[in-house]
Parts: structure tokens; C-alpha cells; sequence
């Protein structure tokens, strides 16, 4: 019932994004993510989008993918532009917000379809190599945080999925008013959480049926190389940084 594409996992294609190195999209990823948090400016927020959307289409993921992410959050839109509105905020200060949420959310989605979990486990453990001094077990550290990015695709997902499924047994959610969703939406949690472990032991589970030790130091030389297109998708994103600090006036 659950393809393995419909829980927001790798999706195997031979793509550019692809084939760049994971700790490069790592850290373009935490770039788009702080730029994403401090910056209010309209321009900067759109250029983040604009680089997003150029992700999403040279990865060759079917568009109808990113586009379930974004049906999943209009509630936290609707909720966003509520607040905005008691709070008399301006509609360009909304729009920043929702630019913000769309831009976060498809980058994770980027990196969840483009890089193999045991790649982006890879990466988040060579991010943080320099905290080998203190004696951190940072495989299994590495691993959590894998799970924890990944979390949130699996989680948006699986309740797509299991709305439509529940809706084809009676539970007709789409067709409810608010607070029969919102009860819905309720007695769905827990199952929505028992699907989620259970995808994310399976990943463990592939991991242990390979030989793979998160106590054993290891290497991999082709995530280790970083190629021109890496460099470059990396140029524009600490271009995005000079233009934030441009707009503040310290350059």
C-alpha cells in the first residue's frame, strides 16, 4: 500500500542533484535554513525560493511529490495568515512567513529524495568530525539526527496517505467541517506515529542486514569528492549570504 517513494525516501534517479556531494547539500541546507530564520527581506526569501524551485527540477523527482508537501502545511498557512492579520502585520511580512515555511520544508524534501540515507548519515558525521575531541559517539549521533531530518517527509506522507485511505472507509475527511477534521486528524495520530517507527526501523534494520557498525569509523571516497557543480550550487548560496549582509549595510 506504502510505496517506498510515498514515505518521502530516496528516490533513485540519475539527476545532478543526485550526484552532488551530501556534506555540500548538508550545509547548503543549515545556509538556506538560518538565512530562512533571520531574514525578513522579501528579496532574499524570494531568491532562496527561485534556488529552491531550480533544485526540485533538476533532481527529476515527479513534481506531484514537492507539491504533496505543500498541500500538507495549508492549515499552518491558514494559521500563519490569521496571526498575521490579528497581529495587523503587513502582507508582504505574511507572505516572508509562508516563502520561509515552503523554502525549509522542499529543501528537506530535496535532500530526503536526492541523497540515500546511509549518504546523508555520512555527511552529518563528517559535519560534525570536529566534535571528536570531546569523545562523542558521533555514529550513533549522526544517525538520530538522519532520522530526525527525515522525520518530518515521512511524517507529512504517511498522513496523506492514511487520510485517503481512511476516507475510503467512511471517515470522509475531505468533505467534513473543521472540528470533525481536527477529531479525525486526532485518532489518526498515534496510528500515523506507530507507521513512522515502523519505516524508520526498517531503515535500521537495512543497516544492521548490510553489516553496517555505527561504533566502526568509515570512509566513502566517492561522497567524499566535491565537483564543479557542487562548488557552484555552493557559490550561490554564500552569494545569498553577501546579499543578506548587503541588505543589513555590513558590506
Amino acid at each position: 500500500m506504502y510505496s517506498r517513494n510515498s514515505f518521502g525516501s530516496y528516490y533513485p534517479v540519475n539527476s545532478l542533484v543526485h550526484r552532488l556531494n551530501p556534506i555540500v547539500k548538508l550545509i547548503n541546507f543549515i545556509i538556506v535554513v538560518i538565512l530562512s530564520i533571520i531574514s525578513n527581506s522579501i528579496y532574499i526569501n524570494s531568491f532562496i525560493l527561485i534556488l529552491v524551485v531550480i533544485l526540485m527540477l533538476l533532481s527529476y523527482i515527479p513534481f506531484k511529490y514537492y507539491c504533496d508537501s505543500i498541500w500538507s502545511f495549508r492549515y499552518i498557512f491558514i494559521i500563519v495568515a490569521f496571526v498575521c492579520a490579528y497581529f495587523n502585520t503587513s502582507l508582504e511580512v505574511c507572505i516572508v512567513y509562508i516563502m520561509k515555511i515552503i523554502s525549509i520544508v522542499e529543501y528537506l524534501y530535496i535532500i530526503s529524495f536526492t541523497t540515500s540515507p546511509s549518504e546523508s548519515c555520512y555527511a552529518i558525521e563528517k559535519f560534525l568530525s570536529f566534535f571528536n575531541i570531546l569523545g562523542i559517539p558521533l555514529s550513533k549521533l549522526a544517525f538520530k539526527l538522519n532520522s530526525m531530518l527525515r522525520y518530518l517527509p515521512l511524517c507529512l506522507s504517511v498522513e496523506n496517505k492514511m487520510l485517503k485511505a481512511s476516507s475510503s472507509r467512511g471517515m470522509d475527511y475531505y468533505y467534513a467541517n473543521i472540528f470533525k477534521r481536527m477529531w479525525i486528524a486526532l485518532k489518526l495520530y498515534l496510528k500515523k506515529r506507530r507507521l513512522i517507527k515502523l519505516k524508520n526501523k526498517q531503515i535500521s534494520d537495512t543497516y544492521k542486514q548490510r553489516l553496517f557498525s555505527l561504533k566502526r569509523y568509515r570512509t566513502n571516497y566517492r561522497t567524499n569528492k566535491v565537483g564543479f557543480y557542487d562548488m557552484i550550487l555552493l557559490l550561490f548560496h554564500v552569494t545569498l549570504i553577501l546579499l543578506y549582509l548587503k541588505d543589513k549595510g555590513v558590506i
